[in-house]
């Protein structure tokens, strides 16, 4: 299989659950098993994923991941970097 980005990947899903009602339901209650099988891929259990349904009231705007990094990554990056005198060899 040819390798997919993420864009082509939630295209191609949201498609089948525009298409196909069966496909959307079982979607929004299990959207890991769906997707996965979908795919044909594993998704890690670290990932998450949402599935969000608009309606007449509601209607959900998805935003791409901020490029500003978080406290905790600024300062891993401040850290420098950590090295271990005992164990580096220097000809």
């Amino acid at each position: 299989m040819a390798t997919r980005t993420m864009s082509e990947m939630k295209a191609h899903i949201t498609a089948k659950a525009v298409a196909d009602e069966s496909f959307r339901e079982n979607l929004i209650a299990d959207p890991r098993a769906v997707i996965s099988a979908e795919l044909g891929i594993s998704i890690p259990e670290a990932f998450n994923i949402q599935v969000h349904e608009d309606n007449d009231t509601t209607a959900h705007l998805t935003l791409p991941p901020s490029d500003r990094l978080t406290e905790a990554e600024l300062e891993r990056a401040a850290g420098g970097v950590d090295v271990n005198w005992d164990t580096v060899n220097i000809s």
